[in-house]
């Protein structure tokens, strides 16, 4: 019986760490990447499960309704580069990290603007299920 419940324990520790599911239709936790804001200097950055192309277009609509006029753009092999036009000035680049897994950083001036930064990967959050229907 003991055997039976460390071998229990321990298949559900390294499904936990690991970032799997248990069974295919019960997540246990998402993946590593989904949901956190790293900071660095004046840099924000997060990931997401998503095409670049997917996550450019979320980005694009989030700054269309907060009112942010796009100055420049660029694309090139790596990915997408934005900059809006706001109170300070506001960068983002969206890069391919892995397979399926999107790098968007968000830069702004004068120390950076956290709140500001978290509002908009928020905005960029209810624009993903939008930009996946469309």
């Amino acid at each position: 019986m003991k055997k039976i419940i460390w071998g229990a324990c321990l298949f559900f520790a390294v499904n936990i760490i690991g970032g799997c599911s248990v069974l295919p239709f019960i997540p246990v936790v998402g993946t590593v990447y989904d949901g956190y804001v790293g900071w660095k200097g004046h840099q924000a950055t997060k990931y997401y499960t998503e095409d670049v192309v997917t996550i450019h277009r979320a980005v694009v609509k989030s700054s269309q309704q907060l009112h942010l006029k796009i100055v420049c753009k660029s694309t090139d092999a790596n990915g997408h580069s934005l900059e809006l036009k706001c109170k300070e000035p506001l960068q983002i680049e969206i890069l391919p990290f892995e397979k399926k897994v999107t790098k968007v950083m968000i830069k702004i001036n004068l120390g950076g603007d956290k709140q500001f930064a978290e509002f908009f990967y928020h905005r960029i959050d209810s624009n993903l299920a939008k930009v996946r229907r469309a």
